[in-house]
C-alpha cells in the first residue's frame, strides 16, 4: 500500500482551480479533469474528488456545502484565495500544460526557474491570456453556462463580463465576484457602460440611449439577472460600475 501523504499547498491550491472551474455535480472520480490531474499529482481521482468536496465546505457563497472535513491547509488556501483571487494562476497554467507536470514537493522555485526563461513581455501576454481564459471557464461555471439577463446557453454567444475592468484593476482581475455571464451585445453595452444593474440586480439602461435602442436592449432579458450558484456579483462593484456610467452621462452618480 502507498505511504499516505499530506497534501501541500501547491496541491491543494490546483485543487482549488479546478473546484473553481467545475460544477459541484462533476466532483466525482469518473470526471475526466479529476482523473487528469490525479495522474499528474499521483493520487487517486477519489481522493481528488473529495478534495473538492472538502473545498466546497469552505464556500460561503455556495447554497449547498461539501464534505465537512476541510484540513488546516485547505483553510489556508480557500482564505489566500479569497484575499487575493489571483494566485491560483499559476496552477491553472500547470492544468493547461504550460508549465512542468506538478509533483510532490513541487516548488515555487521550479515555477519561476520556468518563468524566467521566458522574455517579460511574452510573459504577460501569456498571463493576460490565460487569466482571461481561467475567469472565463469560472464565470461560466457559476452562471451555469447561461446569460443571466436572457438565459441564452451557447457558449459562443457568451462573455465573462468584468464589472471592474482588466485594465481598471489588476487586483481585481480574477475575481469571480466580479464577473457576470452576459451575452455578447449586453456585454459590450456594459462593457461601455450604457446598462448597469442596480443592488437588486435590475438592469439599468442609460439615458443618452435612444429610444429604439433601450427598447431592443430590454426585449426579451429577465425582470433581474438571474443569479449564479456561487459568488454573486459585488455590490461594490456594481456601484462602481453605475458611477463610472454616471460620470460618462455627466449625471449625478447613481445610488
Amino acid at each position: 500500500m502507498a505511504e499516505r501523504r499530506n497534501w501541500t499547498e501547491d496541491e491543494v491550491t490546483e485543487a482549488l482551480s479546478l473546484y473553481l472551474r467545475l460544477p459541484f455535480g462533476k466532483f466525482h472520480s469518473g470526471t475526466p479533469q479529476i482523473i487528469r490531474m490525479a495522474e499528474r499529482i499521483g493520487r487517486t481521482p477519489s481522493s481528488v474528488a473529495m478534495k473538492l468536496s472538502n473545498l466546497a465546505a469552505l464556500d460561503e457563497t455556495l447554497p449547498q456545502k461539501g464534505l465537512a472535513k476541510a484540513s488546516a491547509m485547505d483553510r489556508q488556501v480557500w482564505t489566500k484565495f479569497r484575499q487575493d483571487s489571483s494566485f491560483v494562476l499559476a496552477a491553472y497554467e500547470a492544468q493547461l500544460g504550460t508549465l512542468q507536470p506538478l509533483k510532490p514537493g513541487f516548488s515555487e522555485q521550479r515555477q519561476a526557474n520556468w518563468a524566467a526563461k521566458q522574455s517579460e513581455v511574452t510573459r504577460r501576454a501569456v498571463v493576460q491570456r490565460h487569466g482571461q481564459s481561467f475567469f472565463r471557464e469560472m464565470i461560466l461555471n457559476s452562471y451555469r453556462s447561461c446569460c443571466a439577463l436572457t438565459g441564452i446557453d451557447d457558449a459562443r454567444l457568451l462573455i465573462a463580463s468584468h464589472i471592474i475592468g482588466w485594465q481598471e484593476d489588476d487586483t481585481q482581475r480574477l475575481n469571480p465576484e466580479n464577473g457576470i455571464c452576459l451575452n455578447a451585445l449586453h456585454d459590450r453595452a456594459f462593457d461601455r457602460h450604457l446598462i448597469s444593474f442596480d443592488d437588486n440586480y435590475r438592469m439599468i439602461v442609460a439615458d443618452d440611449l435612444p429610444a429604439d435602442t433601450k427598447r431592443k436592449l430590454t426585449a426579451g432579458v429577465s425582470e433581474r439577472l438571474q443569479l449564479p450558484e456561487r459568488f454573486l456579483p459585488a455590490r461594490a462593484f456594481l456601484h462602481h460600475h453605475r458611477q463610472r456610467m454616471a460620470k460618462r452621462q455627466n449625471m449625478p452618480p447613481l445610488g
